[in-house]
């Protein structure tokens, strides 16, 4: 784990861990608490270049910044092509899918930090931790990834990459494919593309750098299922070695790689073996020609097995046979058939007949006793307790359909509930939106123009050529609560706050650790506020402590403006306290 977590550029998501590197980057998981709720997301942060001696050694190869900025920047852009590619596949249920991304270019460098931020999904060996993959988990892994390829091949792409790594689970149990961080377009041409994955799941053709396409992507799948199903080894690995060596990795890639005949997984059974092995056929025309050719074999390994299951069920012994003989004698007795008589103990092999009996009169106690038995057969509790069933089956079903209704006008309440809601969060967004292209204008200003700083006692701001006040910057010396106070204007009027500390001023705080609270400001109103422990307020009008966060840093803001000369060149010139100041 790192020592010092980034800060993410979404002030309500925090980065809490690192969980792990992609192609070109670090990922890491996120938490955004709102309305009593958490929830998570992944963010990818890849940064160009990579280290500072990447940058010194292109500034020695190139003749000026000019050129080292426009090589890095090229790579900026390849970057950005995972996102693009990525953006083709949101709403597939097979691969991972991004939510958002943001572009950050330093200010006193050359560099820039990309971040993207995607579904948070677990990893597939974490996933596979103290689990053994049976051979119908290995079987729906590979059908959930057939259908991912079958949509890179509509969109013409291939992944390149595909590897256990590269594998995530959702929490409803279905695998997607994510990291297409070397992933290319097809039409920029085959002979364009480079060599890169992973060797131990390279095809072929790839390590011979020769012409490629989508079906090197069946073949990477189809070693990543190999594996799977024996013994989490790729072919050519000795299965009794428990320690095995750079050099057996090397031995068994070279054996691959000169197109000997694979051996059969050792836990597959023969129909997945068989689908196995035509995946990762050394010939491409030998393999399976499209993702959707794969995905059927495998389909079908699955359904013979369930079938294969129903037939074990149906050939269990039951107990008809003896039924059947109750069952007859029974209806030899209601016929008058005669019934032969069991054998006795002592052996006598004799029968003797037994004819029934067709009449009550033959005894005047057994008829006495039939007639007893018919008079309870009619007995006149029965239909009342009928009706008293049918009448609590009655009650029972009105019960469940008031209950229904209920549940009904319930959703009702809520679906308004829930619409209101949405409506004030859409103005929300739309004013934050706002502030962000202000946000976005002061950060070209600050990019393109000359600033000019006025300084009095201790409280610093930050104006434009033409005199507007973007910037008030008052340190904890002065501040009402001894933080750092940031106020940003648009128009002379307050839309962003941002108050902070460190360990001189909270020396609770450890070493390196911030304490942020963000303001967002609207027509002189707060509409959201992220408070310390990253809790989103947005509007909590009802609520005391946001109403007078409200009135205080307005308070203040105002101000300060007004102490500063209101935003003017001219009010600071006379000041006389004119001069440049670098933020």
């Amino acid at each position: 784990m790192e020592m010092q977590l980034p800060v993410s550029v979404w002030p309500e998501w925090e980065i809490i861990e690192k969980i792990g590197e992609g192609s070109f980057g670090k990922v890491y998981k996120a938490r955004r608490t709102e309305q009593g709720k958490t929830f998570y997301s992944a963010i990818k942060i890849i940064t160009i270049p990579s280290s500072q001696g990447e940058l010194d050694s292109a500034r020695s190869e190139l003749h000026d910044d000019g050129s080292v900025r426009e090589y890095f920047h090229s790579l900026v852009d390849d970057c950005i092509q995972e996102v693009s590619t990525m953006e083709y596949f949101r709403g597939n249920s097979h691969v991972v899918s991004v939510e958002d991304y943001k572009v950050v270019e330093y200010l006193d460098d050359i560099g820039w930090d990309i971040y993207i931020r995607m579904e948070y999904l677990t990893s597939f060996l974490e996933f596979c931790e103290g689990r053994e993959l049976t051979e119908e988990d290995v079987l729906r892994l590979g059908i959930d990834l057939c259908r991912a390829l079958e949509y890179c091949q509509k969109q013409n792409i291939i992944h390149r990459d595909i590897k256990p790594e590269n594998i995530f689970v959702s929490r409803f149990g279905e695998f997607k494919l994510g990291d297409f961080g070397i992933a290319r377009e097809l039409d920029r041409g085959a002979s364009g593309l480079s060599k890169k994955g992973t060797f131990s799941y390279m095809a072929p053709e790839m390590y011979k750098g020769e012409e490629y396409d989508s079906r090197a992507d069946i073949y990477s799948l189809g070693i990543v299922l190999y594996k799977l199903r024996n013994h989490n080894r790729i072919p050519f690995i000795n299965l009794e070695k428990q320690l095995i060596t750079y050099r057996d990795k090397e031995n068994a890639l070279m054996r691959r790689m000169s197109g000997e005949e694979l051996p059969a997984p050792a836990d597959a059974g023969r129909s997945l073996a068989q689908v196995i092995l035509k995946a990762c056929a050394y010939e491409k025309a030998d393999r399976y020609q499209t993702a959707e050719e794969f995905r059927e074999a495998l389909e079908a390994v699955k359904q013979n097995r369930d079938t294969g299951r129903e037939k074990e069920k149906s050939q269990k012994p039951q107990d008809g046979p003896v039924r059947d003989e109750a069952s007859g004698e029974n209806r030899r007795k209601k016929t008058g058939e005669q019934v032969p008589a069991r054998t006795s103990r002592s052996g006598d092999k004799k029968s003797r007949q037994v004819h029934p009996v067709k009449s009550s009169a033959r005894s005047g106690r057994n008829g006495a006793s039939a007639g007893k038995r018919k008079k309870r057969t009619f007995d006149p509790l029965v239909p009342a307790v009928i009706v008293m069933f049918v009448a609590v089956l009655v009650i029972i079903g009105v019960f469940i359909w008031l209950v229904r209704e209920n549940a009904e006008l319930q959703r009702l309440k809520q679906s308004v509930a829930e619409t209101m809601i949405t409506a004030e969060n859409q103005q929300l967004q739309e004013k934050l939106e706002t502030i962000q292209e202000h946000a976005t204008e002061i950060t070209d200003n600050l990019n393109n123009y000359n600033w000019i700083g006025s300084e009095k006692e201790g409280k610093i701001s930050y104006l434009d050529q033409e005199g507007q006040v973007m910037k008030v910057l008052v340190y904890p010396d002065l501040s009402q609560d001894g933080y750092y106070e940031e106020y940003y204007y648009w128009d002379g009027e307050l839309f962003f706050a941002y108050i902070w500390a460190d360990h001189n001023c909270l020396p609770e705080l450890a070493e390196g650790e911030q304490m942020v609270e963000l303001y967002y400001f609207d027509d002189n109103r707060l509409i959201r506020w992220i408070d310390r422990n990253n809790v989103v307020h947005d509007n909590e009008t009802n609520d005391e402590t946001y109403n007078e966060r409200e009135e205080k840093y307005l308070t203040l803001a105002n101000g300060y403006r007004e102490e500063l000369g209101g935003g003017t060149e001219e009010s600071n010139s006379e000041e006389g306290t004119d001069h440049e100041v670098s933020d």
